[in-house]
């Protein structure tokens, strides 16, 4: 394939695209990059599907907060900016497991910060292995460490 500037695909023109976050206990983060890319911008991103990668206390945030019934954020904010066809449900919430494989409630060691790099590293892996999916990661929720993790697994 010609890998020119103007041969390339923009992100918002692939078939799958998704958007990735870290986050922590505060999930809004995920609403407010979701506006920001769909709404606020030229040309819009509107992802196909949304991951998040967090602890077990962030997913509960998470879930309870966006995809609960009440507030349900992410589904009043799609309600109220007409998105649509966003694949976002409790099991795209996936909490990061320590080097033992049990989900992980925070990240304080060296070894759970270990085990929350091999996690986020696998999830870029994974969803960058798709040459037809476009992915936007969110690096502002979550511990500070997250983002870098995130941010290192992309220069990979």
């Amino acid at each position: 394939m010609n890998d020119t500037p103007s041969s390339r695909r923009r992100p918002d023109e692939y078939p799958r695209r998704v958007l990735l976050t870290v986050a922590g206990m505060t999930p809004q983060i995920i609403t407010e990059t979701l506006y920001a890319l769909a709404i606020g911008q030229t040309p819009r991103f509107v992802p196909t599907h949304i991951v998040v990668l967090t602890t077990t206390d962030g997913a509960q945030q998470a879930r309870l907060s966006l995809l609960g019934e009440n507030p349900g954020w992410f589904h009043r904010l799609c309600r109220d900016y007409d998105l649509q066809g966003i694949s976002f449900a409790d099991q795209d919430v996936r909490v990061l497991r320590d080097v033992e494989g049990r989900d992980m409630s925070d990240i304080r060691s060296a070894s759970e910060n270990g085990a929350a790099a091999d996690g986020i590293l696998d999830a870029i892996r994974e969803l960058t292995a798709d040459a037809d999916c476009a992915l936007h990661v969110s690096l502002a929720g979550g511990r500070k460490t997250m983002g870098f993790f995130a941010a290192y697994g992309l220069s990979l």
